[in-house]
């Protein structure tokens, strides 16, 4: 990002034909258009008023075709300076005697083309209405006049250029720091993985334990679930993306193995909408808040994924509230990786509470 950021400042994409970039410059720079108009017509304006009032006969003929003329050299100057902008944009000469240089050939070169594109029906005029005694006084007048204007118009197109470049730096700094945040959420979501899952090695291998010492049978259905359980959620302890679908499986997997430690009956039902099932979402978001409830309090719970219109929201309904502790870390992480486009939901009854997280939708 950081190496494109010259040709971004000055319009230019990389790769480009000098047509089509030229186009896309002037699509993006409408000020600079305004800004070369004004001072390109600055010059003929003044030309055509200071004429006007020293004309001998000021007919209407007159005044028109002197107009006409006027407003040609306007345009042509107008036309010329914004290639030549670009021209000097897109050549982007190193050093700033080579630029000066540029700059005043490229000025002198719009004024001089509008100048004696012009010059022979302004004189004709002038000289019959007496405005002028020859023709190199008018043209000396006219070419000193629009080469100062035209000097301002490359004068505010460096200052825009020093501006954009400016504004390209600060984006790509912005777009670091907000990809470190992201680096550091990932990190951040890891640790947590890490965290729950060797917690819940070591408490379902003591539960395994006990139950062998009174019901071996239901141990080994605690130890198969165990198991199947660590054969899918190990693998993302490396990893910092997942689906909807295998974020709820975990989860449900996790209740029946609190459920199996527990010698409780708690069943979680899934309802994964066809819109939601391949949809991205952050693996160890869900099971932090399972874990937590289930800790506090065995009972039913349930899981619905839905999608609205960019957006994918996963309802966690739970016999109790997770700790402010784990809610507070969930809400970090989702903030960090999503920023505001994410966002979790308490809602509590008596029956129990249902989380809502909502993230935007991606396919994973």
């Amino acid at each position: 990002m950081v190496a494109y950021a010259p040709a971004l400042a000055s319009g230019q994409r990389p790769q480009e034909g000098f047509i089509t970039g030229f186009v896309h410059w002037l699509r993006t720079h409408r000020s600079t258009i305004a800004v070369a108009g004004l001072l390109a017509f600055a010059g003929p304006a003044q030309f055509l008023a200071g004429n006007l009032s020293v004309e001998k006969e000021s007919t209407l003929s007159v005044v028109t075709t002197l107009a006409l003329w006027f407003l040609l050299y306007g345009t042509l100057l107008w036309c010329l300076l914004l290639v030549s902008g670009y021209v000097l944009l897109r050549l982007n000469p190193h050093g700033w005697f080579a630029r000066i240089a540029l700059t005043l050939v490229l000025a002198s070169f719009a004024v001089l083309v509008a100048d004696m594109s012009t010059s022979g029906g302004r004189t004709r005029i002038n000289l019959e209405q007496g405005v002028v005694a020859s023709q190199l006084t008018m043209q000396l007048y006219s070419v000193t006049f629009s080469l100062t204007m035209s000097l301002l118009f490359f004068a505010h197109l460096a200052s825009s250029r020093t501006h954009e470049a400016a504004a390209a730096r600060l984006a790509a700094a912005q777009a670091a720091h907000l990809e470190s945040r992201r680096r550091a959420a990932q990190m951040r979501l890891q640790a947590v993985q890490a965290r729950v899952d060797p917690q819940l090695l070591f408490d379902m291998l003591e539960s395994v334990r006990r139950c062998y010492e009174n019901d071996a049978s239901r141990a080994e259905r605690l130890l198969d679930e165990l198991i199947a359980f660590l054969r899918a959620a190990l693998p993302r302890l490396r990893s910092t993306s997942s689906s909807v679908t295998c974020e709820a499986e975990l989860a449900r997997a996790y209740a029946q193995l609190r459920a199996l430690a527990g010698a409780a009956d708690v069943d979680m039902t899934l309802d994964v909408s066809v819109e939601t099932m391949d949809a991205r979402f952050p693996p160890g978001v869900l099971l932090p808040l399972v874990d937590d409830a289930l800790r506090r309090r065995l009972g039913p719970c349930g899981l619905a994924a839905t999608r609205g219109s960019n957006e994918c929201r996963v309802a966690l309904a739970l016999p109790v509230c997770p700790s402010d502790a784990a809610l507070d870390r969930v809400r970090a992480l989702l903030l960090d990786l999503y920023g505001v486009l994410a966002d979790l939901a308490i809602e509590t009854s008596a029956a129990g509470t249902i989380t809502t997280i909502t993230v935007p939708h991606e396919r994973a």
